[in-house]
């Protein structure tokens, strides 16, 4: 199996096809499993990167050092690959890697997905938001609002293969992925704006986490970002409507991939 000893972490990866890479990252909800619609669909024009986030499938590392680490192990693990740049996809959490990528490796990036994630674009509107979604969700865990209300009744197979895979993550600390602290009132639209490059934003239309509302202010906080809403899906798109994803993901790739950036 392939493991990757980097950064004080030992990350399960793999590869797949050949061409310009491509590198995903999954949502806290997942793991390298997650992304099983995709790779068939992306693999034949490029070498498609997936992998366990530390503490999350196959992967281990020290979980004390903060969510920040997601980043580094990022930059860290494309190092070990020898890749120099890569068009990114985040799902949620790994719009987290998506900062640190950004802050610390800007020139690694060619173009960037996100999807259910504002990768830290935010202002004062988006903190409102998240709130005002907190309330709505309730005393629920996240994981209860991972997928669309009824897609658990219209597709049972799909939504309990879903949970099978969240099921192969260990415990991870609480609060690892909390949000940053009342008072904190930085964003990350700058640095991804300096990127120059491509950015799509992909959310669902029942998305109780990451809501269209939300992903539209982030949006208009970067020049150029396009914003694509997939009906009938909630926060996990990528997995719930599959065909109309790889769509919009696989035309936005094919449009920017003669782009000079």
């Amino acid at each position: 199996m392939p493991f990757a000893d980097v950064n004080g972490a030992h990350l399960y990866y793999e590869q797949h096809g050949h061409g310009p890479d491509l590198v995903f990252l999954h949502g806290a909800g997942g793991n390298h499993l997650s992304w099983w619609q995709q790779i068939p669909a992306f693999c034949s024009r490029f070498r498609c990167t997936i992998y366990d986030a530390r503490g999350w499938g196959r992967s281990a590392g020290e979980m004390g050092v903060g969510r920040f680490v997601l980043g580094t192990d990022l930059i860290a693990l494309l190092d070990h690959l020898g890749v120099e740049r890569a068009n990114i996809v985040a799902q949620s959490m790994g719009g987290r890697a998506v900062a640190g990528l950004a802050r610390l490796a800007p020139a690694r990036v060619r173009s960037l997905v996100l999807c259910g994630t504002t990768a830290g674009a935010t202002n004062d509107r988006v903190r409102e938001l998240q709130d005002e979604l907190k309330e709505t969700r309730g005393d629920g865990g996240l994981r209860e609002h991972a997928l669309a209300p009824g897609f658990e009744a219209a597709q049972p197979a799909l939504a309990l293969l879903y949970r099978q895979i969240n099921a192969l993550n260990p415990p991870r600390p609480r609060g690892f992925l909390g949000r940053p602290p009342a008072s904190y009132r930085g964003s990350m639209h700058g640095p991804i704006s300096a990127l120059g490059v491509p950015v799509q934003f992909v959310v669902g239309e029942h998305d109780l986490i990451t809501s269209p509302a939300m992903i539209l202010e982030a949006q208009g906080l970067i020049p150029g970002a396009r914003f694509h809403e997939i009906a009938g899906a909630g926060h996990s798109a990528y997995f719930e409507h599959a065909a109309e994803w790889n769509g919009v993901v696989g035309s936005f790739l094919h449009e920017t991939a003669a782009q000079k950036h």
